[in-house]
């Protein structure tokens, strides 16, 4: 007779399956090879020559084109503000931003998927950190994110959003700023 319960047919699956997630598993760490790895550990090095700044009129199309690429709607680089991050003169990723008194308040996220999604995103929330010193707010607030970018970059889950002080970052001669209530400070 045959195999009643396709217990046969299950055992070739189940094989397929774990040689499935092996592949999956050298590639992920093929892949963080070629990012580059800090100090042995498995976190990605910074990206080279990208540089992360405040959105100009002039990059409303780059950022378009990049929702588009993300499965957005255009019109959205039109109507709100973004701070981006550019290499070579090319914008490869935005994220969204407003500003409320003594706060930065970061949304929507939006990089091109061949450029390395992970380096590029924790750049910018880096690097939105480093702008919102720079114009004097305390507090940077990034929406959650199922992907957890905000928190690789140094943001602290508080409730449904990540959130990094400002005074914490390291001073411009790099070292860091006294902590308000500590005995730093």
């Amino acid at each position: 007779m045959g195999d009643p319960f396709g217990l046969e047919m299950a055992k070739v699956r189940q094989k397929e399956l774990l040689r499935e997630a092996e592949e999956r598993r050298i590639t992920r760490s093929l892949r963080r090879l070629r990012h580059g790895v800090k100090g042995g550990s498995e976190e990605p090095a910074e990206p080279d020559g990208v540089e992360v700044r405040w959105g100009l009129v002039g990059d409303e199309r780059a950022v378009a084109d990049l929702l588009e690429l993300n499965g957005l709607p255009r019109w959205i680089s039109f109507e709100d503000r973004f701070v981006v991050v550019e290499k070579d003169g090319k914008v490869l990723g935005a994220v969204r931003y407003r500003t409320e008194s003594k706060r930065l308040i970061l949304g929507l996220l939006v990089v091109d998927p061949w450029a390395g999604e992970e380096l590029l995103a924790r750049a910018l929330y880096r690097g939105a950190g480093e702008l919102a010193r720079e114009l004097g707010v305390h507090e940077v607030v990034a929406s959650a994110s199922r992907a957890r970018y905000p928190g690789m970059s140094g943001y602290r889950r508080r409730g449904r959003s990540w959130r990094l002080d400002v005074r914490r970052l390291p001073g411009a001669k790099g070292e860091s700023l006294p902590l308000r209530g500590t005995l730093q400070g």
